[in-house]
């Protein structure tokens, strides 16, 4: 993705697609609304190996593997892009503190998945 192609989504703002995370939350929160609408830029030190073991590979059932790419906004400022196919196995669950938890995207926002969304969830999946 370059600089111009990530500019022009972030002026679109977030969608039932698109959303914007620091890299600063503990891993269960990317799924919550923490967005200010500024471009913060990457903080940790080895913000893929986060990503992709932490956040997907701990916290995120059944395993996803995202795509990972980085873009240089200006010197010093670096954003990570996570692109997700959609998935097969669903519904997918946030694993934390020894619960799982389902959420379903509406628009911009997040919100955890009523008893209803959660049988369509599994339903679409083929798991009932």
């Amino acid at each position: 993705m370059t600089k111009t192609e990530l500019l022009e989504l972030i002026s679109n703002g977030e969608s039932s697609g698109i959303e914007f995370r620091r890299d600063d939350i503990r891993p269960e929160q990317l799924a919550k609304e923490e967005d200010d609408g500024t471009i913060s830029g990457l903080r940790r030190p080895a913000p893929e190996a986060w990503v992709m073991d932490t956040v997907f590979g701990r916290y995120v059932h059944p395993l996803i593997i995202p795509f990972y790419e980085e873009v240089q906004m200006e010197p010093g400022l670096r954003v990570a892009v996570i692109s997700l196919t959609q998935g097969i196995a669903k519904p997918y669950v946030v694993r934390r503190e020894g619960s799982e938890d389902i959420y379903v995207r509406i628009g911009s926002i997040s919100r955890r998945a009523s008893r209803e969304q959660q049988a369509r969830l599994f339903a679409a999946g083929g798991m009932l």
